[in-house]
């Protein structure tokens, strides 16, 4: 089964502009409905949710980001990543090296410890400076996995 880890930009936007690519992924993986569940698992962690809120709340308001937050949790096939010791001690590691900005580390992370087989996210090349996975943005997935099909 492929695992997926969707950036917080992925979920926003796909929101906020129907018919983009974005909303094509999110349609694809059963955000909309549960019915068309993926078999796609999709990756997700307490700081994506966090970042969800935190840019749903300054684009329109908390509500908005909690309904986005309870389709994941409703309709999605999703893998949870919880914050170890382990993940903390790599994060703090990643800090201190200063190899992608703060506040990707934690995302990264989420990723690379729930064993992501794609990244997709508009802020990729962040990302794909240190990663082992495949990181596309949301056009590159969308023309190499949904269209293909």
């Amino acid at each position: 089964m492929q695992r997926i880890f969707l950036d917080t930009n992925v979920y926003i936007l796909g929101q906020l502009n129907p018919a983009s690519n974005e909303e094509l992924i999110l349609k694809w993986v059963g955000f909309y409905d549960s019915d068309l569940r993926s078999q796609i698992q999709v990756i997700i962690s307490e700081e994506l949710i966090k970042q969800i809120l935190r840019v749903c709340k300054r684009v329109r308001n908390k509500d908005w980001g909690s309904k986005i937050v309870d389709r994941i949790w409703k309709n999605l096939n999703y893998v949870l990543v919880p914050k170890t010791e382990e993940l903390q001690a790599e994060a703090d590691l990643l800090l201190t090296n200063k190899l992608i900005p703060s506040e990707d580390i934690l995302i990264y992370l989420s990723a690379k410890y729930g064993k992501a087989d794609r990244f997709v996210s508009g802020n990729r090349e962040l990302i794909s400076a240190i990663a082992d996975f495949p990181c596309l943005t949301s056009e590159d997935f969308v023309r190499q996995y949904i269209l293909t099909l």
